[in-house]
């Protein structure tokens, strides 16, 4: 090979590492985005089963929405952690507590009083909250710690999902059967 030949391929391997290193900090600004707003979805989440706690009508769900309410405290304070490790202290924002998301919340369960329509809002929340968590995969390849977290947090949304289909599906047989037996 030519000198000058040799000289070309070093440059392009120096470039290929270049162009490689910026679609990871791209990348990784994307994972820092997300889940910045996860964070805020999980603030939504707590606000939300907070606000569904204080319902006179919830009886039988209040132990459902105890769970789901200090679950997404949890999971805020863990995604925090992820968010920390991974944020450029030069760019990113540290995460506030958005007063925005606390009435939007609150405003989302004010007059809704049935447990199938809360439990339905609450669904469709953690519907929502689960894509985002999806979302999140192709960003963790190579962090297996990142990624067991977010696979526990995954799971036990995935069965509040569940529980609170189950409220809704309920709900909906007793309006289509009234005078069932």
């Amino acid at each position: 090979m030519s000198p000058c030949r040799h000289e070309v391929c070093t440059k392009f391997r120096v470039l290929k590492l270049i162009l490689a290193m910026v679609m990871e900090d791209s990348k990784l600004n994307e994972f820092v985005l997300k889940i910045s707003a996860l964070w805020n979805e999980q603030k939504r989440r707590e606000v939300l089963y907070l606000e569904a706690l204080k319902k006179d009508s919830m009886g039988p769900l209040r132990k459902l929405l105890t769970q789901g309410h200090f679950s997404a405290l949890l999971f805020q304070k863990e995604i925090h952690w992820i968010y920390d490790y991974f944020k450029c202290f030069l760019n990113d924002k540290d995460l506030v507590n958005s007063a925005e998301v606390n009435s939007d919340s609150v405003q989302a369960l004010h007059n809704l009083e049935e447990k199938a329509e809360v439990a339905d809002v609450l669904k469709k929340t953690e519907g929502k909250i689960l894509q985002s968590y999806r979302s999140l995969y192709k960003y963790i390849e190579r962090e297996p710690e990142t990624k067991r977290l977010l696979d526990e947090h995954l799971e036990r949304i995935s069965e509040f999902y569940e529980i609170l289909s189950k409220q809704v599906i309920v709900k909906r047989s007793e309006i289509s059967h009234p005078f069932a037996a």
